[in-house]
């Protein structure tokens, strides 16, 4: 009798905003969307420590222009960060964030628009021509993931989830210990990528189309090929890293959501009788899903672009290395040519991997609530 009460947990309060509360537009002014309650005997944690939580990715992610925040536009006046030394400090930093993100959107997409000048009328058909393909589609890829999450930062859209949305403490904790794993390894892997690119850059004349339109439409001197490698270095250091912190950063919130509709089924199920009769409050259940959909519809806005980017491009880059290797051996003839290969299959497989298990999650989190 003690056991049968205690797995029926009851539920009379929930950390939602009422029907009235919700904001049909994101950019519109904002208002109080989360009450601090707890739901099923579940407590919730939504004042900032969600966030908070993830401050080794995020700032790792602030190094590459990829999250920043804005300060609200309507503000009340009593808020105003001008009558606040505090708040006006933090309102220069975010601006100086914004304006770094921006300087990098621009730079990833002058830099895929320097990549398209990487074909000419000389290609033809061959390992050389699959593997600027690949590497032109990765450049693309990482513009993509830039904007995606510039949009995401720029309409506030990213934070107002990871900043309001009510989620269980055990959440919390777990969502820290992965974004904590993920940045280790997300740094390991951009500097294995950063480093192997050095062979790319200034190892002889095999990859110089990396140096386009250098080289390949605009000849350079001997004594200028030092400066012209160290420029498209620079401009290849970022590409990595941006791919791969958001995948990580699209990994974190697809567990937050999958996490909290797993704990919203479990509730329910609580609530059922032997007979598989309901007997807690409908409402209640109603009002947390609807919490989570719309923190779900905001997320998607930005996730969805990046993930199904990242999937074509990175099946189709695996699908083309292979294909060279099998059908054109000479080159990988050598073990530094069979480890730049490698090197390159790899780094799609890692993303691939990214793409792929966000996909599967989602696909059983949607599965799980119908």
């Amino acid at each position: 009798m003690i056991k049968e009460s205690t797995s029926k947990r009851s539920c009379r309060k929930v950390g939602v905003a009422a029907a009235t509360d919700v904001i049909s537009d994101a950019s519109g002014p904002s208002k109080q969307d989360y009450v601090d309650a707890d739901f099923c005997g579940e407590s919730f944690t939504n004042n900032g420590e969600l966030l908070s939580s993830l401050s080794p990715l995020l700032f790792s992610m602030k190094l590459f222009g990829l999250y920043f925040h804005r300060e609200d536009r309507h503000r009340r006046r009593t808020d105003d960060p001008e009558w606040n030394p505090a708040t006006t400090t933090t309102r220069s930093s975010s601006t100086k964030l914004r304006v770094y993100a921006t300087f990098v959107l621009v730079l990833m997409w002058l830099n895929a628009i320097r990549f398209v000048s990487v074909f000419n009328q000389s290609d033809n058909f061959g390992a050389t021509l699959m593997l600027k393909v690949s590497v032109f589609t990765w450049f693309c890829l990482a513009t993509i993931f830039q904007t995606a999450y510039y949009y995401a930062s720029h309409t506030g859209q990213l934070l107002k989830v990871l900043l309001k949305l009510p989620v269980t403490r055990d959440c919390v904790q777990n969502v820290h210990r992965a974004a904590v794993g993920l940045t280790v390894c997300m740094w390991m892997g951009a500097f294995l990528y950063m480093v192997g690119g050095i062979y790319f850059y200034f190892d002889g004349i095999r990859y110089d189309f990396m140096l386009t339109p250098f080289v390949t439409h605009i000849d350079v001197s001997e004594d200028n090929m030092t400066t012209a490698r160290v420029f498209a270095y620079v401009l290849y250091v970022p590409v990595f890293p941006s791919v791969f912190f958001s995948h990580a950063m699209t990994e974190v919130l697809v567990y937050v959501f999958y996490s909290q509709f797993k704990k919203l089924k479990r509730s329910f199920h609580r609530t059922l009788d032997e007979q598989g009769k309901f007997t807690g409050d409908l409402s209640l259940f109603r009002r947390r899903h609807q919490t989570l959909s719309r923190a779900v519809s905001k997320v998607d806005g930005f996730v969805k672009f990046g993930n199904m980017a990242g999937f074509v491009c990175h099946i189709a880059n695996i699908i083309l290395i292979i294909y060279s290797c099998i059908f054109h051996p000479q080159s990988t003839s050598s073990f530094i040519a069979a480890a730049t290969y490698f090197f390159w299959l790899f780094a799609n497989v890692h993303g691939l991997l990214f793409s792929a298990s966000a996909g599967v999650i989602i696909n059983h989190m949607v599965r799980m609530i119908c």
